[in-house]
């Protein structure tokens, strides 16, 4: 793997990659024992593949070997570094067959990425996880641009939520998030949302991703890992 450059101040950096068989000579025994608790024999390799990738990127980024980095979680479970430079931030999401991960320096980062299913009853999960008016406009709309309306509200409200370090602890129907074709990623929430920066992330067909900053609009480098 070639060594990356330190990210900017004002850029972020995306690694977006096929989530193939990870190994877990990298992982230490904490995410080895999670990985056990995965009874889904997919969910338990995609987990396993995820974090070897993070530990093989991030280990490029600070030269040092993979299985050498050590992870703290913050109170609402957000991962970072804990003793090997706590100015690089990162998220990751995977889905499908795909990892994405969202690097930067000196400002918090959230990023997800979904595989756009066709068997999964989206009405039922917006009515429970979206706002009001989100709900409103995305039934509004023709049914065949319902599906992809909604993961594009999903990933931008994950996105955001998993920046501030929340995830789905924040009533996620508190804040509204744009979905409309062709709209722009935005939001208003509480918390100081003015300080949030929505993006959507252009991946593979058949996915959808977003990706939130903390601060001004950042300069995206898609990284070929």
């Amino acid at each position: 793997m070639i060594p990356f450059s330190w990210p900017e101040d004002n850029e972020v950096h995306i690694h977006c990659l096929p989530l193939a068989t990870g190994v877990t000579r990298y992982l230490s025994s904490d995410e080895i024992l999670r990985a056990d608790r995965l009874l889904d024999p997919d969910k338990r390799n995609s987990f396993i593949a995820g974090r070897a990738l993070l530990r093989e990127i991030l280990g490029e980024y600070l030269g040092v070997k993979p299985e050498e980095l050590r992870f703290a979680v913050g109170k609402q479970g957000k991962p970072y570094l804990a003793a090997n430079n706590d100015q690089l931030h990162f998220n990751l999401s995977h889905s499908g067959t795909l990892f994405i991960l969202a690097v930067a320096a000196n400002r918090e980062v959230g990023i997800d990425i979904e595989l756009l299913r066709n068997d999964i009853p989206f009405p039922d999960m917006a009515r429970l996880a979206f706002s009001p008016r989100e709900q409103k406009e995305l039934f509004a709309l023709p049914d065949h641009q319902q599906r992809g309306a909604f993961y594009r509200c999903w990933t931008r409200k994950e996105a955001y939520l998993k920046a501030c370090g929340i995830g789905f602890t924040l009533a996620s129907n508190n804040f509204d998030a744009s979905l409309a074709p062709d709209s722009p990623a935005t939001f208003t929430a509480p918390d100081e949302s003015s300080n949030w920066l929505l993006c959507d992330i252009i991946v593979s067909e058949g996915y959808c991703a977003a990706l939130a900053v903390k601060g001004s609009a950042p300069i995206i480098h898609n990284i070929q890992s």
